[in-house]
């Protein structure tokens, strides 16, 4: 009988399909469905259909489940996939139970928790494309879900059987349909492919310094909906850098690492980098780095990190999105040609593609789940270790307290509230008790570190000190990655003790949070009177707008009701729509409201009732962003500022047009270049010229305000040439007056600095700048005989916001004015001069947070 290989080949191929799953044959490959392979150069896979084709799998076999969970900021879908094997989906609720009780340990012992780990499966979570420009890694999860749904290959059977595998397709959906649409659409024109605004509709590429102040609807779904329900013990975070670095960076980071980070789960970061970095090396991948570039600081990139998971950042060089890359030096083979020990083999081509970048991509993401699933027990057993062990911290600080009486209760609320979305558990005391040598009274919350997630409520709530790390032994500092403080009391205004040895109190576990309503004031005969110290008051300034309610500022200090008010304070006629106001507002703010039977006799500004605010939003500039942002949270009407808009009257528009950080004289003139951008919708985008600056400059001379922030403060003294200071204080040198500057040479990945974020020049063009969230200060002085003070609180995450202008005035203030509620009570200056004040000190204040 002849057995040679041609009778040999057609039984082998009968029994390979004979024992492949008939489900598995049912799944149509990726090229099927999407009508191209996945990585080939000029086809991207749409974020909608790649939705669809995983539904499509859910459907056709019993290893993955698909759930759509939320509506993202644009109302696109946000969805979770979840791939296991069928007997681990089958008992999955039971997985989730043992993750859980091994996240919080208390009372368990290490035989029980072992017992637990040997019965559990490790949860793997990884997510792609929260920095939407990052392309590959959007197309790289296709592959790796069709392999773990199709494929029984030994390395795919283990992780299914000894695995659970939670995969957030992408983490910013809206910036998936901006940014490939965008490329699509230019698709054989001379536009710009790049989408050239923010691909987060508010923060761009802010929204990977969201994971500790919680401010967009997808950080928050993906925390409560996916983090904290189902407890995975690693989170492998896909991104991509710049295209002339290393091909691929994998862990162990680069100092400094934050203290409360515990040394398990820095080991465990450096145990699966190594094992990607393996595979890679192992698959012949060249170019692959570790232990560079990135460190472990800052809680803002890394809310995992203080919840028993390592997180895993892996960064694949960039190309030209769906086009490949080619060095401008042709021939030159791309990055660092020269061998270390964390960089051992240089790349040695000219040229990168989609489908390489994908293809180490799907390398790194397989060995990762490989080698949790191969050490499943173990990777469990030290989620309970990390958990365990902070539940039982005895190294101090005991606990920090957050007295009851507070400068701002509505920024108290606020902070205590981030933290109990963080699962940090939080006491409240029921009678007066000592700590530390300090009385508390009643009311105030106790935070103890000794608790599971008390790793993540120690760095939010103790002073960062940030390493002095140096270039060279006695050289310049090294310059930081990212922020270097995070102090969350700091940057709400709120007052927090840290108390380092233990003390006893009367104190009940809160299941919520809520805010301590504030007594509701009798009803006005004079005024109603509310302090400027609460961020939150703007909320009912909001509302008194909106009702038509006119509502002054006292210019001074003054004595109403037995008590001293502060210079800024609102006075509010008692008309019938105040009254609901107010009585409302404190309840639900828990700010103090004071009715007096006099109105007080003492110099103000009038609020102009609708302010028409203009911002000056500009193509991806990310302060403007968080401005949006903050508008909306606060009930700010406002509109953006647009190119045709100087072809008008802007008086007719606007009262008020804000300058957002990073607004340049250049930006405002030439704009985005319509040559290079598809003027039918960018337009609004365009620049207005010469002709358009002294229009914006005879907007402010004819009575209009212009309220400059951080770097526009320049432009705007540029406009106006007028001694215009800057009311917020700078932020001085990390090492003091001498420090040296970053150094020319330091690469910035992509995935750090948006697409077109940084000018050439100019105060963002160092190459390490960061958007850096500025804590809380009091704005200077009007430079007049009469100075406002106002309180300032500057807490969105990530905000750029570094200082506030004030335009001096042309003439000085005369006598107090009479009649608080005549339109003209408002000092007797020019009108033009009284317009800028007014409406510069109302609108300097507004800042602060979302009302969860």
């Amino acid at each position: 009988m002849n057995t040679g290989p041609s009778r040999l080949l057609p039984v082998l191929a009968l029994v390979a399909t004979l024992a492949s799953p008939v489900w598995a044959q049912s799944v149509p490959a990726p090229e099927q469905f999407f009508g191209f392979k996945i990585g080939v150069d000029g086809e991207l896979a749409r974020y909608p259909k790649v939705l669809e084709y995983f539904q499509l799998i859910s459907k056709s076999t019993d290893r993955v489940r698909f759930d759509l969970i939320g509506k993202t900021t644009m109302g696109n879908d946000y969805a979770l996939v979840t791939i296991s094997a069928p007997d681990n989906l089958a008992k999955f609720d039971r997985l989730v139970e043992i993750n859980r009780r091994l996240a919080d340990p208390r009372g368990l012992s290490d035989a029980e928790a072992q017992k637990l780990a040997a019965e559990g499966k490790p949860f793997y979570l990884f997510y792609a494309t929260i920095h939407s420009t990052e392309v590959s890694n959007g197309q790289a999860i296709i592959e790796i879900v069709h392999r773990l749904a199709t494929e029984s290959s030994p390395q795919i059977r283990e992780i299914l059987d000894n695995a659970v595998v939670l995969l957030v397709p992408s983490q910013n959906p809206d910036g998936q349909h901006l940014v490939i649409d965008h490329w699509y659409k230019t698709k054989g024109t001379n536009y710009n492919r790049v989408f050239p605004d923010l691909y987060h509709k508010y923060v761009g590429h802010d929204d990977n310094r969201d994971w500790f102040m919680f401010t967009q609807k997808e950080t928050r779904m993906n925390i409560e909906l996916v983090q904290n329900k189902y407890k995975p013990i690693i989170t492998h975070d896909m991104h991509q850098q710049g295209p002339q670095g290393s091909r691929i960076f994998v862990p162990p980071f680069t100092d400094p690492f934050d203290v409360n980070i515990h040394p398990i789960l820095s080991q465990g970061q450096a145990t699966v980098g190594q094992a990607m970095a393996t595979a890679l090396l192992g698959e012949g991948k060249e170019g692959v780095a570790w232990n560079q570039s990135y460190d472990m600081w800052s809680p803002a990139r890394q809310y995992m990190i203080y919840h028993g998971q390592p997180r895993i950042l892996t960064e694949i060089a960039s190309g030209n999105l769906g086009d490949p890359y080619v060095n401008p030096q042709k021939g030159r083979p791309l990055g660092p040609q020269e061998s270390r020990w964390n960089f051992p083999v240089p790349y040695s081509k000219d040229t990168w593609t989609l489908g390489q970048q994908m293809d180490y991509g799907v390398t790194a993401a397989l060995a990762g789940m490989s080698h949790v699933a191969k050490y499943g027990r173990e990777w469990l057993y030290n989620f309970y270790r990390v958990h365990r062990d902070w539940s039982a911290h005895s190294k101090g600080p005991f606990a920090f307290v957050v007295p009851a009486t507070q400068r701002d209760p509505f920024a108290t609320y606020e902070m205590l509230d981030l933290l109990k979305f963080g699962e940090v558990e939080i006491h409240r005391a029921s009678a007066a008790f000592s700590a530390g040598g300090k009385p508390y009274p009643a009311g105030s919350w106790v935070i103890k570190t000794a608790q599971p997630y008390g790793g993540f409520a120690k760095t939010m709530l103790e002073k960062q000190i940030y390493p002095d790390l140096r270039l060279f032994p006695g050289g310049p500092p090294e310059p930081p990655y990212d922020v270097t403080g995070h102090t969350l009391w700091m940057l709400m205004g709120v007052t927090v003790d840290q108390v380092d040895e233990p003390f006893e109190a009367p104190l009940e576990l809160q299941k919520t949070i809520a805010t301590v309503a504030a007594a509701a004031p009798s009803r006005a005969k004079g005024a109603y009177l509310i302090g400027p110290e609460s961020y939150g008051v703007f909320k009912i300034v909001a509302e008194l707008q909106k009702a038509n309610v006119p509502t002054f500022r006292a210019a001074k200090s003054f004595e109403a009701a037995g008590q001293t008010f502060a210079p800024g304070t609102f006075v509010i006629p008692p008309v019938p729509a105040a009254q609901k106001i107010v009585e409302s507002s404190a309840k639900s703010l828990g700010i103090p409201i004071v009715a007096t039977d006099r109105a007080p006799a003492i110099d103000g500004f009038r609020l102009k009732p609708g302010t028409k605010v203009g911002l000056f939003k500009g193509a991806n500039n990310m302060p403007s962003g968080w401005l949006m942002w903050m508008f909306e949270q606060y009930g700010i009407g406002y509109e953006i500022v647009k190119a045709p808009d100087f072809q008008g009257d802007l008086h007719a528009k606007f009262d008020v047009i804000v300058l957002p950080s990073g607004i340049t004289r250049q930006r405002v003139t030439n704009g985005l270049d319509m040559k290079r951008n598809d003027p039918a919708e960018w337009g609004w985008a365009a620049g207005v010229g010469d002709e358009g600056w002294k229009k914006l400059r005879g907007f402010v001379e004819n009575g209009g305000t212009l309220l400059a922030i951080g770097s526009a403060v320049e432009t705007a003294r540029d406009l106006l040439d007028l001694p215009i200071e800057k009311a917020l204080p700078e932020a001085p040198p990390r090492f003091g007056p001498g420090a040296a500057p970053p150094s020319a040479t330091t690469q910035v990945p992509a995935s750090e600095v948006a697409p077109g974020a940084c000018p050439s020049s100019g105060p963002c063009s160092s190459s390490r700048t960061r958007h850096i969230g500025c804590g809380r200060a009091s704005a200077s002085k009007l430079r007049s005989p009469r100075a406002i003070p106002v309180r300032t609180s500057c807490r969105a995450a990530g905000c750029s916001v570094r200082s506030i202008s004030r335009i001096k005035p042309t003439s000085s203030p005369s006598a107090s004015a009479k009649g608080m509620w005549s339109p003209t009570a408002a000092r007797s200056i020019s009108a033009r001069s009284r317009a800028r004040l007014s409406s510069c000190c109302s609108m300097a204040s507004i800042t602060g947070r979302r009302h969860p």
